[in-house]
């Protein structure tokens, strides 16, 4: 099936169709959430879920078939054949399976990220171009954490008491050094990122933050046009490497009034300490993960020896079923983290109001970035309190609006003419 096909089928109308309807923001749908103007946004939701699922399930029987039926103990021994030094016998095994995982999963993977994007009109990237970004994503990735995963795996045999809490409490400061040299060494490898220090955009949003007394090194625009049309923005780096960034997708198509309401929940974030308290919650968790890992596999292992060929955890050949394991347990905690990421969002858009005092753009900046990224305003509840990690934009306009007497964004007026609060929508 071709591109444009796979798109006349998922969102009914041609490629060229859903590219156009995906970038105008002349005539923005309003805030009848349950009308014919969400439509493609509700299917774009459905099919996103039905592929992510998909996915999801492969990704799971894959592991299992390596790890139940002996093959990953087979591949393990057919690499320590090969391996020019035992010392590189368990660097060659992971970098194997983690290519053969890899490969399996493009597929689906291009499914999901490409073919799904290009036919609701949410990307004009080449499936070459596509391909080139996961393999660059795939031999970086392999080069951070090849020398992590057997680091995990020797301090598990050595210490097979405690190798848990050793584990989690050295991931505490990784994390840390990764946010610190992300923005400088590892996004630029995948983005331009271009400081906008003159633009009047900046300085708007320099003085911003001096209200709300948040130092930023510096404001950047970002090529994200180049996987997506959707919009983004925010804050990356600790420290010196701490910055604001704006997609070109932003800059280009939302109003300054707008683009200030966005950045300014960003403010939000940072004035709370959220990527901090988030840090120490997800160290937390990390501990009780880690701790449950290590309950699990010492009982699964002994049960599973004869199908898997392993019985140790400190066997790389087990890589599979910790995936398996840490999935488990990590799927237990996901709504609970779900629903402290809403509560935190929700503080941050009070925030951003109050600093901005100006409601209604907040809602216009809600109802394009939901129109732009094709956000399914009011989801059902059940995959809100599940999964989602924002509050939905239905119920985030509505706040915006609470204390404002206009009209909502997208309302008409007895002439049918669309009106947006105190700005336009175009």
């Amino acid at each position: 099936m071709s591109e444009s096909t796979l798109g006349t089928a998922l969102t009914g109308a041609t490629e060229t169709d859903t590219v156009s309807a995906g970038r105008s923001l002349s005539a923005l749908p309003g805030t009848d959430w349950d009308g014919p103007e969400w439509a493609r946004a509700r299917r774009y939701r459905r099919v996103r879920m039905a592929t992510g699922a998909a996915s999801l399930a492969i990704s799971v029987a894959r592991d299992a078939w390596l790890a139940f039926g002996g093959r990953s103990a087979g591949l393990k021994r057919a690499t320590d054949r090969r391996a020019p030094h035992p010392a590189l016998r368990d660097a060659g095994f992971v970098t194997s399976l983690s290519a053969a995982e890899w490969v399996s999963g493009l597929p689906v993977g291009f499914a999901l990220g490409h073919l799904v994007e290009r036919a609701f009109g949410l990307t004009r990237q080449t499936p070459g171009g596509w391909f080139r970004e996961r393999a660059k994503g795939f031999a970086l990735g392999t080069v951070i954490q090849l020398p992590l995963t057997l680091g995990v795996f020797a301090t598990v045999r050595r210490r097979p008491d405690d190798w848990w809490l050793i584990l989690a409490s050295g991931a505490l400061p990784l994390t840390v050094v990764a946010t610190y040299v992300g923005p400088v060494l590892i996004a630029p490898r995948f983005n331009a990122y271009v400081p906008v220090d003159e633009d009047e955009l900046a300085s708007r949003i320099k003085v911003l933050a001096g209200r709300a007394g948040v130092p930023i090194s510096a404001v950047y625009r970002m090529d994200m046009s180049r996987q997506t049309e959707k919009a983004n923005a925010y804050f990356t780096g600790i420290g010196a490497t701490k910055r604001i960034v704006l997609a070109d997708t932003l800059m280009d198509r939302f109003a300054p009034d707008e683009v200030e309401a966005v950045v300014a929940h960003e403010f939000g974030h940072q004035v709370h300490g959220d990527i901090w308290r988030f840090t120490a919650i997800t160290a937390a968790a990390g501990f009780v993960v880690a701790y449950g890992v290590r309950a699990t596999m010492g009982r699964l292992l002994p049960m599973t020896a004869a199908r898997t060929g392993v019985d140790s955890p400190g066997d790389v050949a087990s890589l599979p079923l910790w995936s398996l394991v840490g999935l488990g347990h990590a799927a237990v905690l996901g709504p609970a983290f779900a629903a402290y990421s809403r509560a935190i969002e929700r503080r941050a858009d009070r925030f951003a109001i109050g600093l901005t005092g100006d409601g209604p753009a907040y809602a216009r900046a809600m109802l394009r970035l939901a129109h732009q990224n094709m956000s399914d305003p009011s989801p059902p509840g059940w995959l809100v309190r599940a999964l989602a990690t924002h509050p939905p934009v239905a119920e985030r306009v509505a706040a915006a609006l609470a204390d404002d007497r206009v009209p909502s964004p997208g309302a008409t007026d007895g002439a049918g003419t669309a009106t947006a609060g105190n700005g336009s929508l175009s």
